[in-house]
């Protein structure tokens, strides 16, 4: 019987190493838009970026899912310094219209490239786990691609998609098969990112540094679900907490950012949720002052603290408000409002839950030798006398 040679092109070998190529690039993609989603100050941007990152997530939780079918550990470093120099490099953008052209016009593109090709190399059967998962990784993809296209039409090619393009040309594309310029890349564009303690707003938007955390006695129920839904409107600062959060904490297991993800995506449509009611109700959400003191307060504090300032302070207090709300409206028969708040009181549950099973992991990663209960019981009180007083201090020495 005769020997038949394989027509693909990869193996199992070189199958493992792309497909860890693929989740770095995809994983630190995700952070790369965490650290970037408090610095920006477009609103529209803020929105897509808490999809476009939960999105990656779902895309490094697919590869993931079969690398660790084939290699022991499954997430490994991709053994190829000038892949991460693209990626740590990719984060320091001058601005965050020039990351988004790096990300989504050069890498991102190169990205689907590969996937397409790998898809059409490997061996179909023995290899259908990786086909599946390509295949739903490039509907969003493709998708991101189609955004980025419209939102990106008017932004000129610049140097540092050139020094993008040039630094993914060193690492040989997303593959790495591909021949590597002599010359080395330029890195002289860019500037360091900093993470930033101040969430930024665009000049539609005026600020204020008002009582966040006081509840209103007794409005009446017009101005108390007007308020309520401006108050929607403005939980990207918890989006932006939770971004920075991941940007934090690089060292915590792959499901922790997995599930933080998920929650910084549910912030952000919550504020798309007040923006949405607002628009309906004939009201322009630019004209509601916007209280980042609130983010600036939350970020003097470490991860772990502000990860429970958000989880056990404010999302764990929002419920009694909300049921009393849902019993309000239900006396004007505002089915829109139930429905907004009965959803978003969905997604909190899930992110007490999140907070439950995740602090204790921050508090050893921190070196915190202490019942958990009692670690949240300290920043409740924190919480209680800090935010919910409407002080949000900013203390110099930490």
């Amino acid at each position: 019987m005769q020997t038949i040679l394989p027509k693909e092109q990869i193996d199992f070998e070189t199958n493992k190493r792309l497909l860890n190529r693929y989740r770095f690039i995809e994983y630190e993609s995700l952070r790369i838009l965490a650290g970037w989603l408090p610095a920006t100050a477009n609103m529209e941007l803020k929105l897509a970026m808490g999809r476009l990152l939960w999105e990656d997530a779902q895309h490094v939780q697919h590869l993931y899912q079969r690398l660790r079918e084939v290699q022991t550990p499954a997430f490994r470093p991709p053994d190829d310094p000038a892949l991460e120099h693209l990626m740590a490099q990719a984060l320091n953008a001058p601005n965050e219209w020039d990351l988004l052209a790096g990300l989504f016009r050069v890498i991102k593109p190169a990205l689907v490239d590969a996937y397409r090709w790998h898809s059409g190399q490997t061996f179909a059967n023995p290899d259908a786990p990786t086909l599946y998962a390509f295949k739903h990784i490039l509907v969003d993809e493709e998708e991101q691609l189609r955004w980025a296209q419209a939102v990106l039409a008017d932004h000129p090619v610049g140097e540092w998609e050139k020094t993008v393009a040039e630094l993914l040309a060193a690492a040989g594309g997303v593959t790495g098969q591909a021949a590597r310029p002599t010359r080395p890349a330029s890195d002289a564009v860019g500037k360091p990112f900093v993470p930033p303690r101040q969430a930024a707003r665009d000049t539609r938007f005026s600020l204020v540094n008002r009582k966040a955390g006081q509840v209103l006695t007794d409005p009446d129920i017009f101005t108390r679900r007007q308020l309520e839904f401006e108050n929607y409107s403005q939980e990207m600062l918890a989006a932006e907490t939770v971004a920075l959060v991941i940007w934090l904490s690089p060292e915590m297991p792959w499901e922790f950012t997995y599930d933080s993800a998920r929650h910084c995506y549910d912030e952000t449509r919550h504020c798309k949720l007040g923006i949405e009611w607002m628009a309906q109700h004939g009201i322009d959400y630019t004209r509601v002052p916007q209280n980042t003191r609130i983010y600036e307060w939350r970020s003097q504090y470490d991860a772990l603290t502000q990860y429970t300032l958000l989880t056990m302070g404010n999302e764990v207090h929002a419920f009694p408000y909300r049921h009393e709300s849902i019993k309000a409206y239900s006396q004007l028969d505002d089915k829109l409002s139930i429905q907004y708040i009965t959803y978003d009181m969905a997604d909190e549950r899930t992110h007490v839950i999140y907070g439950k099973r995740w602090i204790p992991e921050l508090m050893a990663r921190q070196g915190i030798d202490k019942p958990a209960e009692q670690f949240i019981e300290e920043t409740v009180a924190l919480w209680e006398k800090e935010y919910r007083s409407g002080l949000l201090p900013l203390h110099e020495h930490l």
